[in-house]
């Protein structure tokens, strides 16, 4: 029977708490994506078959034990993604997921996969973690609050238009005299 969560290697963890001693935390970097499909294991250190390793782009806190990323794989290579990676600024894998015959994505060779990723964080040591934000931050994780925003901006200049009409209407009206 196969778990179908984020497991939390031990090469991630024994970084963590390390760091965490020293006073620091330790920094995911980096999601990758791999073709291979299988029973992740506590001792792995990287992807079974990585095609591809690229900047966090955007995170997001969503309690304080949940992180949700985004991570976007862009480039001509062509693949099924099956397993994914968690790495922490050093090159260590922090955490892999993957589940044994199981088609997570596909990655196109015409397009550029975007993926958000949540990770629950409850099984690490507490404030042991932070994301480091590539340069290509897209703030992909704001499209909630910019469609309100946006919603809010476009009512206001419908409402300004309705009392431009009503004005110029009242300004057209023949006067009785």
């Amino acid at each position: 029977m196969s778990s179908s969560v984020v497991l939390f290697t031990q090469a991630g963890l024994a970084e963590l708490i390390s760091t965490k001693n020293e006073g620091l935390k330790g920094t995911i970097k980096w999601i990758a994506a791999g073709d291979k499909s299988y029973q992740p294991t506590p001792t792995q250190t990287g992807l079974l078959n990585e095609k591809q390793r690229e900047r966090v782009s955007d995170w997001e806190m969503l309690s304080p034990t949940q992180l949700r990323m985004a991570a976007v794989f862009k480039g001509d290579l062509e693949y099924e993604v099956r397993e994914v990676g968690f790495f922490l600024d050093t090159g260590t894998l922090l955490a892999v997921y993957s589940v044994p015959d199981t088609l997570l994505a596909y990655k196109s060779a015409n397009a550029s996969w975007l993926q958000k990723f949540t990770l629950d964080i409850s099984p690490l040591p507490s404030n042991s973690v932070t994301i480091d934000v590539g340069t290509d931050n897209m703030n992909l994780l704001l499209g909630e609050e910019l469609s309100a925003i946006a919603a809010a901006q476009i009512g206001n200049m419908s409402r300004h238009l309705s009392l431009l009409f009503r004005f110029n209407d009242s300004m057209n009206k023949p006067k009785r005299t």
